[in-house]
């Protein structure tokens, strides 16, 4: 896995086109550096047929180049979890990677607790109240509404949470969000609920976002975060969705393309990324997929 800037990308992406002599490949500005290699989702059958996957008018687009398909590996009972991996983080990423770049932009919503607060366990249940009480007020307002969230550590050990959702509008949340929290989370500290209301020359923990960009950016900043943490075992899930069908994901193409093909666009890919040498099975990067579809004429 290597992370490049959109502005590091664009130019090492422009810099080879001209090399190769291939226009139009990835207009400027269309494409987020990110790559991850070899981790095809399996299909039904023992052969896997070469294939295209994205999601239409979102940012990833993933190759696999076919062939037979692996043996599983490991399985039985899961270690004690500790932290946010790596490969919780990919998944998350792709997650957030499918939603369409032209849907309404969600609300970013922080929840954190006092002085006193409990172990990051007990706090679930507090999250499970918290989105009881918000299903209930949204509800009323008639509002149908979908929500990532993920839990991480502060440097102080607290429990907090970060929240992308779409449906609802900020005014509908900053009042609501922070009594609600308080309620359940706050022991009735009032420094807890001027903080949340943003009292303290800090923001208000329901915040505005203002482009697609800045999706990717709270996603890369708040949601894509790795960690360990001691004394912080069996967590359980360190994010999740509420009410899927409720968030603006493109819609999921998959397309059986021939092996030449698919090996010709792991091979653009490599390149964009800047990696060496031979690729795993699959690839996926996150990007502009409809772009790279139209140019590399995958079959809308």
């Amino acid at each position: 896995m290597s992370d490049y800037t959109l502005e590091d990308g664009e130019a090492y992406l422009h810099h080879w086109l001209d090399s190769q002599q291939v226009q139009g490949l990835a207009p400027g500005g269309s494409l987020r550096g990110f790559i991850e290699q070899g981790t095809g989702a399996p299909l039904s059958t023992p052969h896997i047929c070469p294939f295209v996957e994205y999601r239409l008018g979102a940012s990833i687009l993933k190759a696999h180049r076919g062939g037979q398909k692996d043996d599983q590996i490991g399985g039985g009972i899961r270690g004690e979890v500790k932290g946010f991996s790596n490969d919780s983080r990919l998944r998350l990423m792709r997650l957030v990677a499918g939603i369409r770049r032209d849907a309404e932009l969600p609300i970013f919503i922080t929840l954190t607790y006092p002085e006193s607060f409990p172990d990051a366990r007990s706090s679930k249940r507090h999250l499970r109240m918290f989105f009881k009480r918000l299903d209930r007020y949204l509800k009323s307002l008639g509002v149908s509404y979908g929500l990532i969230w993920k839990l991480e550590p502060q440097k102080r050990g607290a429990p907090h949470y970060h929240i992308l959702i779409w449906g609802a509008m900020l005014d509908q949340l900053q009042e609501f969000i922070p009594r609600a929290w308080f309620d359940i989370a706050g022991g009735g500290d009032e420094k807890h609920l001027r903080w949340h209301r943003g009292e303290f020359k800090n923001q208000h923990c329901v915040q505005e976002v203002y482009s697609y960009n800045g999706v990717i950016k709270y996603a890369e900043k708040y949601l894509g975060k790795t960690f360990q943490v001691e004394g912080w075992q069996n967590v359980g899930r360190f994010w999740g969705v509420v009410n899927r069908e409720n968030i603006p994901f493109g819609e999921l193409v998959q397309l059986e393309v021939p092996r030449n093909k698919a090996i010709e666009i792991m091979r653009y890919q490599r390149r964009f990324a800047g990696l060496k040498g031979h690729s795993k099975k699959s690839q996926t990067i996150f990007c502009d997929a409809d772009q790279w579809a139209q140019k590399l004429e995958i079959d809308l």
